[in-house]
């Protein structure tokens, strides 16, 4: 089971299929290097016996006669072939037995099967009645015939039995050598297989348990750095969301039920007692007034969930035009202006310059309308809020701050969830919805939205931008004193165009 298991991994058919590539490139390169070697022996071949054709046959008939015994005399390895034949192609000299078939005398070198005379004690022994026959041997050479004046016929050739050893040759080291390296790499790709099995059964464990509703669980690291880590660490942070998102569900059904009950019961009681009671026409109206009150405020935490999930769902993407920030501040500084002055509060604008960023104009107006909205709630009367842009920071950043009560470190994550609403905040009205907007609106823009103690109050900065590694981390008002310091974001990652 466990070898099947191997057999059939993606791995181990990757390393097969890698060494079948290489053995059949191998096996190619082989072949080109026989073949361009045996017609570089083949040519070089023909070309000798061409030329020593040509030049025995301007010799007389007598030293001829003389070349090809002394020729056959001192050939001790017997590779070449010199004979001599009459008109009537009988044989005069040499070492052939007759004239090759096929073998036209036109002073071309030809393949062709030759007749030898057998080496002494090389030959099988003569069959009965062949007694006086010389012993034969056919041999394939490459051979050339030519005509000489008198009509007879001068054949020289050699035995190509080197290309047959050079072919044996290659074979031998094709076997000696791929076969190993092929037994190598069907080790190797068994070895990354086992491997990479226990790594995807570590895997499956994981998700099993988060299929059974362990949702802390996470794919573990191979700790190797590679492209499967990689994968594996966004999968993980796939995972975190999902988490987040499954926990956030888990408790909206409550925080729903629990907010929306409060509007309904006192819609419920006010409507029951008008209608058991002696109620005026003017008492009847009032109950009305308050009744559509109620109402309002539970569309108003159905509006901003259907919002918030419209938000959340990425779909407004499609509208990201340029947007100016500058623009955005102002509009919202307009729009409270009135609530500020009604309530003697220092509302302050401070937007020296301006910078550019891809986004959503109507939902980057509305986070920073709701960030203003919740520093007015807060704020006692004739305090200040105050609503800056540093348009010359990377990336620029919209910072609303009070100096109100402030949020206290434990609760500043808890505050962006849906519906929280802190010790200090219960007898201000509200859904405790409006963070959970902005950070909503944050997040599709891939904003960061980070909160800090401004001694006293509270300061929120939207970073329009992923936040910048190691940002400072001091109180705001320290931040604020070091604003002056201008970092050019020429080199910057995001996608911001800053202007004066």
């Amino acid at each position: 089971m466990f070898l099947t298991e191997v057999a059939r991994s993606a791995t181990f058919r990757l390393g097969l299929r890698m060494a079948s590539a290489f053995l059949v490139t191998a096996l190619l390169l082989l072949a080109f290097i026989y073949w361009q070697t045996a017609v570089h022996e083949t040519r070089r071949i023909d070309a000798f016996l061409t030329a020593e054709a040509a030049a025995v046959a301007q010799e007389s008939p007598h030293h001829i006669l003389a070349e090809v015994r002394q020729r056959i005399a001192i050939d001790l390895h017997r590779v070449n072939i010199l004979a001599l034949f009459g008109p009537d192609l009988r044989p005069i000299e040499g070492n052939l037995t007759a004239m090759p078939r096929g073998l036209p005398a036109d002073g071309q070198a030809h393949p062709v099967v030759a007749s030898l005379q057998a080496p002494p004690g090389t030959a099988a022994p003569p069959a009965p009645g062949e007694a006086d026959r010389p012993p034969v041997v056919e041999q394939t050479v490459r051979a050339v015939a030519r005509r000489l004046p008198d009509g007879t016929i001068l054949v020289i050739g050699r035995n190509v039995d080197e290309l047959a050893r050079l072919r044996d040759t290659v074979l031998r080291a094709l076997t000696l050598g791929l076969l190993p390296v092929l037994l190598m790499s069907v080790g190797a790709a068994a070895v990354l297989s086992i491997r990479m099995l226990g790594h995807i059964r570590r895997v499956n464990d994981a998700i099993r348990g988060i299929r059974q509703g362990d949702l802390r669980g996470r794919i573990p690291l191979r700790g190797a750095g590679d492209d499967i880590d990689q994968l594996t660490i966004s999968v993980n942070g796939m995972l975190d969301e999902i988490e987040r998102l499954v926990y956030e569900v888990r408790g909206v059904g409550d925080n729903i039920a629990h907010d929306l009950r409060t509007p309904l019961a006192r819609l419920r009681v006010r409507l029951e007692r008008a209608r058991d009671g002696d109620t005026s026409a003017d008492a009847l109206r009032a109950v009305l007034a308050k009744a559509v009150t109620d109402l309002d405020q539970t569309e108003a935490i159905i509006t901003a969930l259907l919002r918030i999930s419209e938000i959340e769902d990425g779909q407004r993407r499609a509208a990201f035009r340029r947007v100016s920030l500058q623009a955005i501040c102002s509009e919202v500084y307009q729009l409270y202006l009135p609530v500020a002055e009604m309530r003697e509060l220092s509302f302050q604008l401070e937007t020296p310059g301006d910078a550019f960023v891809v986004g959503d104009a109507e939902l980057l107006t509305e986070a920073v309308a709701n960030l203003v909205d919740n520093a007015t709630k807060f704020v006692p009367d004739g305090g200040t809020v105050m609503l800056a842009l540093d348009a010359d920071r990377s990336p620029p950043r919209i910072r609303v701050r009070d100096d109100g009560p402030g949020i206290p470190a434990a609760e500043r994550a808890a505050v962006l969830r849906r519906f929280y609403r802190g010790d200090k905040s219960r007898h201000i009205k509200g859904s405790g919805l409006g963070l959970s907007l902005v950070q909503a609106i944050a997040r599709l823009h891939g904003y960061t939205l980070r909160i800090e103690d401004a001694r006293p109050g509270c300061e929120f900065t939207l970073f329009c931008g992923p936040e910048p590694a190691g940002a400072a981390t001091g109180t705001a008002a320290d931040r604020h004193a070091a604003a002056g310091a201008k970092t050019p974001p020429a080199d910057a990652p995001w996608p911001v165009i800053t202007g004066g």
